[in-house]
């Protein structure tokens, strides 16, 4: 659905994207990660052709942002950060101006807008004034108007930001129940935000890519592997390990007993059998293998870390 192809952005000199290339497929949800600054928001505008790249290109359904534009824009809903409502209008009447916008005839207005009030959960509150909604309903009312017209492609621009636990766990169902329906690109730096609904994730830093895949690639590539106890000599326990297929690095995190060490280019799991085998066989004793991580955040700081702190142009 989502295809880009070593794209950039600069502003005055200040490179916002730098030969950014991946691809999201249909039905997906997933999540493009980044510190403050990093691109993030510079990459949902190029793709939803608020501007244009200065190099590479990006495609939406096959579609070019450059030559194609307006059917690009077609095909996807925004939703951009800080939801930008009338709050003297009600929530009705603010849905049935973002349908105009879209150029839906009367009827298929009425159509829709039945469809997604019941889509979001605005039953309630459809006839309410947007400035007295919470902002989680708020929320709801942005989503519903880029649901409008059922586009293929939503894109998400920090879609929970500001919410409470509460209103975080509705607007995350609502996000999980459109997968398959809809592809699903949703932007933040919330790294909880990208493991509770997300499938995959990619991670800008510094306008470049930095990373891309399933969470347990990442914690692969992210270089944060396994973490294992084994009783035994320091230097034995390395050299064996060492030998191990597919690992990659083997780090003394403690010389004590037991021996802990993190091995680096694989997964828990793609590791375990191996490590028992070669541990077994040396006459050393395993006592503990686990992941290196149980979430995105090591992960994340270890590809971000310095990265940039400055609020990103454009």
């Amino acid at each position: 659905m989502i295809q880009l192809d070593r794209l950039s952005r600069s502003f005055a000199g200040t490179v916002a994207l730098d030969d950014v290339t991946f691809e999201v497929g249909r039905g997906e949800i997933v999540g493009l990660l980044g510190p403050n600054g990093a691109g993030k928001t510079t990459c949902l505008r190029v793709l939803t052709c608020f501007m244009p790249p200065t190099s590479g290109d990006a495609r939406v359904d096959g579609l070019s942002v450059r030559s194609e534009s307006r059917e690009v824009r077609r095909r996807l809903g925004y939703l951009p950060e800080g939801v930008p409502l009338y709050p003297e209008l009600r929530a009705e009447e603010q849905l049935r101006h973002a349908a105009g916008l879209r150029g839906l005839a009367r009827a298929e207005t009425r159509r829709e807008l039945s469809r997604v009030v019941e889509l979001c959960g605005l039953g309630e509150v459809r006839r309410q004034l947007i400035g007295t909604l919470s902002r989680g309903f708020r929320q709801r009312v942005g989503l519903a108007a880029a649901l409008l017209s059922d586009p293929p492609l939503l894109v998400l621009d920090e879609p929970t930001v500001g919410l409470d636990p509460n209103q975080l766990r509705e607007v995350r169902e609502l996000i999980r129940s459109l997968a398959g329906d809809h592809t699903v690109l949703l932007s933040t730096h919330q790294l909880r935000e990208v493991e509770a609904v997300c499938s995959r994730a990619a991670i800008i830093d510094r306008g470049r890519l930095v990373a891309s895949g399933e969470v347990a690639q990442l914690l692969r590539d992210g270089g944060l592997g396994a973490v294992a106890a084994i009783r035994g000599d320091p230097a034995k326990v390395r050299s064996t390990l060492e030998a191990v297929e597919g690992v990659g690095e083997v780090e003394l995190l403690d010389e004590g007993q037991p021996v802990r060490v993190r091995l680096r280019g694989v997964t828990c799991d793609e590791a375990r059998e191996r490590v028992s085998a070669a541990v077994a066989g040396a006459g050393l004793a395993l006592s503990e293998l686990r992941p290196g991580s149980t979430s995105l955040e090591e992960v994340f700081h270890s590809l971000t870390a310095g990265g940039a702190s400055e609020e990103e142009a454009g």
